[in-house]
C-alpha cells in the first residue's frame, strides 16, 4: 500500500493570489542558474508561467487551494533540490480514464519533457490557461490535459462523480474518474493513433494498468495510491 493519503471530495477549487512566491525572491539567482543547466540538457524546455499553491485545505468536502503564479524554472529548481519543504505544493488535476474492462489509462512521458520516462495519468500543473478571472479551474484543466495528451474528450469518455485527492508529499493530485466504453485494447489503439498524428506528443507510450503492480517503469508518488483507489489493491 502507498503511504500517500487519499481523500474523497465533491469537487476542486482554487484561486490565484497576488504577489510572488517567497522562493522567487530569496532564490532568484539559484533558480536562474538551474534553469540554464536544464535548458542546456533539454533545449525545448520553456520557462512558461505556472501556478503553485501556498495553501491547501479540504473545506466542506471540497479541495480548496490558494495559488501564486511563478515560472516553470522555479518548479525545476525546487525539483532539483529534491522538493524540500518550502511551504509550496503542486496542486494539479489528473484524468483517470477507466476502460470498459477495468484498465486505467496512463502514459509514459516523452524524452523532450521535464518528466521524461515517468509513467502517470494525463495531468499537468495549472497555468494561465486555467484561470477564469481569479479562479483556478481545476476541472477545466483536467479536461484540457486529457484532450491535449490523449485526444480523448466527452462523449467518448464520460466524467463521473468520483473525485478524490491524493496527498503525496509536495504533490496534491486532484483526480477525477472518467469511464470509457472502449476496451483496454481499443483504448490503447485510439490513443496511439492520436499520438502518431501529433507533431510532438507528450506521451511516447500508452500504459494500461489493472493494478499498481502493472507499472513497470518509474512513476510519481501519487500514482500507485490513485490506482488502488480506482481499481483496488
Amino acid at each position: 500500500m502507498s503511504e500517500a493519503r487519499v481523500v474523497a471530495v465533491a469537487g476542486f477549487g482554487g484561486r490565484v493570489t497576488p504577489g510572488p512566491l517567497a522562493v522567487d525572491v530569496t532564490e532568484a539567482p539559484a533558480i536562474a542558474a538551474n534553469f540554464a543547466v536544464e535548458k542546456a540538457r533539454k533545449p525545448k524546455i520553456f520557462d512558461g508561467r505556472v501556478l503553485l499553491a501556498e495553501r491547501v485545505a479540504i473545506e466542506d468536502g471540497r479541495l480548496t487551494a490558494d495559488y501564486a503564479e511563478t515560472g516553470f524554472s522555479t518548479f525545476l529548481w525546487w525539483r532539483a533540490q529534491g522538493f524540500p519543504e518550502r511551504g509550496v505544493r503542486n496542486v494539479f488535476g489528473a484524468a483517470a480514464v477507466v476502460s470498459s474492462d477495468g484498465a486505467a489509462l496512463l502514459g509514459r512521458m516523452a524524452p523532450h519533457t521535464a518528466n521524461a520516462g515517468k509513467i502517470y495519468f494525463p495531468a499537468g500543473t495549472p497555468d494561465r490557461d486555467d484561470l477564469r478571472g481569479e479562479a483556478v479551474d481545476i476541472e477545466g484543466s483536467i479536461l484540457r490535459e486529457l484532450w491535449e495528451e490523449t485526444g480523448l474528450e466527452p462523449p467518448l469518455v464520460t466524467p463521473t462523480d468520483e473525485r478524490f485527492v491524493v496527498f503525496a508529499g509536495h504533490l496534491v493530485a486532484c483526480v477525477r474518474r472518467f469511464d470509457c466504453a472502449l476496451t483496454a485494447v481499443e483504448l490503447r489503439e485510439r490513443v496511439e493513433a492520436t499520438l502518431r498524428a501529433q507533431a510532438e506528443p507528450e506521451f511516447d507510450a500508452v500504459v494500461l494498468a489493472r493494478s499498481a503492480a502493472d507499472l513497470t517503469g518509474p512513476t510519481l508518488s501519487y500514482v500507485p495510491a490513485a490506482l488502488e483507489r480506482l481499481l483496488g489493491p
